[in-house]
């Protein structure tokens, strides 16, 4: 057995005892210190107080236990993309690269086509005990980390629990309703019923009817739905749609081209119509939202808890007395469900990982480096920093110290990458982070509001098959223009909704089946994956 296994070492391959359960970490890694070069984007509230994340007091604390000192290649901010491409090109690859692999030209099948990372599934299954146990517990990780084969090419950040991908939402006025004795909206009738009362009811108090009652901050992305700001895509859900391609059942849809559009279309007509929805909401920057929602005039809207929610309200508490911005549940959908139409609201891997290269000379050792981030008191350390210095446990409970909750010169978000990763690197996003993270109360209120309702319809991230792509690629340009087109005519009033139907049979004829089969098989191999244990089954 043993030189089977010795064999199984040299050549790298699948044998019984690589299906045995995998080599546990012992601490240190290696007697003699080692080095790993890792490429990985800086973040920006670390950059404040730190020139690299070799810096934290969480790489410190990992040096000391496991031998092993990360120094990091980090690109200058604003150029991460630029000097990504540059790496590629130069084949000169540090020991580990940390990127957006959903973003690699291909996708992720074509880094390891190109020899940019190396399959991990054997080397993690040997020696990464921590992530397996991960994979064994939540097959759905396994299928969103690996490619259509089923290989995994990095080590990721995941978001297991449900609320660490509840950060954007729909918000109200709370006090606006209070003034007014309405209760928060919870379906499509009652949200018409609050935005009618916003724009007709002087909820602000000032005896002109300037009140918009929902607006939206423009974002752009390629995830956008044509001619739809995302706090729009809050109302797709209370007619049981989703942004663009969605899940209908087992089978893949696409949003613009079902009977049900046609319904939310008329609806968004009408609130337009009677001023309920901002005049601005298709192209509006975040200083001309801001003006608007420091000087009272916005009801609702739809964003972030942070950026949105706590920002909002620290800016207008002393400006206006009283001020009370809240989540909202989703819209109920059809048979009273609420569905979460944030696309990354159902991703718990959103493609960001930690790759070997091909020049890395120490996998093995690398390998369980990595794997350490997914333990307990690697996680531990990698969310929150030194014990005693950034964080204390308090009945059981790591919670940060005052140098960073009350930090004099840094925002307590500078001051946790002073010292950990929370939200970034290969580890599982820790709850107990975000809970004080978020400082408000009506930021813990809105992560449980948001996290209530269902990410079924949601589809997990899809990778298009090669084959397929460049058909799909060409046939999505165009017709993400004309639905552009057509969904802004059909709200503004330019178009008539009679002309539904042939805008839809448009679509047809501009290659719509085709582009829903290609999702559909990709939806295909990635239900099918089947998880391979780590230990052979009785």
């Amino acid at each position: 057995m043993k030189k089977a296994c010795l064999l199984a070492l040299m050549l790298v391959t699948l044998t019984d005892c690589a299906r045995s359960a995998p080599e546990p970490i012992l601490l240190p890694i290696v007697k003699q210190s080692l080095h790993l070069t890792w490429f990985a984007n800086f973040n920006g509230k670390a950059a404040v107080s730190l020139k690299s994340y070799g810096e934290q007091s969480a790489y410190h604390v990992l040096a000391e236990r496991t031998g092993i000192t990360v120094d990091f290649q980090h690109p200058p901010l604003g150029a991460e993309r630029e000097r990504f491409n540059l790496l590629l090109v130069s084949g000169n690859y540090p020991d580990v690269i940390e990127a957006d692999w959903f973003g690699y030209p291909g996708g992720s099948s074509k880094a390891l086509k190109d020899g940019v990372v190396i399959p991990l599934n054997d080397l993690i299954r040997r020696y990464a005990p921590n992530l397996q146990a991960l994979l064994d517990k939540h097959p759905e990780v396994y299928r969103q980390i690996s490619t259509d084969d089923g290989t995994i090419y990095a080590f990721p950040m995941l978001r297991i629990d449900p609320q660490v991908r509840s950060v954007w939402g729909p918000q109200v006025r709370q006090d606006w309703l209070d003034k007014l004795g309405l209760r928060q909206p919870s379906t499509m009738a009652d949200w018409y019923r609050v935005l009618k009362a916003f724009r007709t009811r002087d909820p602000n108090g000032n005896g002109i009817a300037d009140e918009i009652p929902f607006s939206a901050l423009t974002i752009p992305g390629e995830k956008t739905v044509p001619g739809l700001p995302p706090p729009l895509w809050v109302f797709l859900g209370g007619f049981g749609l989703a942004p663009e391609f969605y899940r209908c059942g087992t089978k893949v849809c696409y949003s613009p081209a079902q009977p049900a559009y046609r319904d939310f279309l008329a609806t968004m007509r009408q609130w337009y119509r009677e001023g309920l929805l901002d005049p601005d909401y298709l192209a509006q920057t975040e200083r001309q939202f801001d003006a608007k929602m420091t000087n009272g005039l916005v009801g609702a809207y739809a964003g972030y808890n942070g950026s949105g929610l706590a920002r909002f309200t620290a800016m207008n508490r002393a400006r206006f007395p009283g001020f009370k911005l809240v989540a909202t549940p989703y819209p109920q959908g059809p048979a009273g469900k609420r569905y979460v139409t944030w696309p990354e609201a159902g991703e718990e891997y959103m493609g960001v990982g930690a790759a070997i290269t091909p020049n890395n000379h120490h996998v093995v050792e690398t390998v369980k480096f990595l794997d350490y981030g997914y333990s307990a008191a690697g996680g531990l350390t990698l969310s929150f920093g030194r014990e005693g210095v950034s964080y204390t446990m308090v009945n059981g409970e790591p919670r940060y110290t005052d140098i960073v909750m009350k930090n004099p010169k840094l925002s307590v978000a500078e001051a946790i990458f002073a010292h950990a990763r929370p939200q970034q690197g290969p580890l599982v996003q820790d709850v107990r982070y975000l809970r004080q993270f978020y400082s408000m109360p009506e930021q813990l209120e809105a992560v449980r509001t948001w996290s209530d309702a269902s990410t079924e319809l949601l589809l997990p991230p899809l990778e298009v098959a090669s084959l397929d792509a460049r058909k799909f690629n060409a046939i999505m340009s165009d017709m993400k223009i004309y639905v552009a087109e057509m969904t802004t005519r059909f709200i503004t009033g330019r178009e008539p909704l009679e002309h539904f139907d042939a805008y839809r049979r448009k679509l047809d004829q501009a290659g719509l089946p085709f582009v829903v089969a290609a999702m559909q098989r990709a939806l295909d191999r990635y239900d099918s994956k089947a998880i391979q244990p780590t230990r052979e089954q009785p």
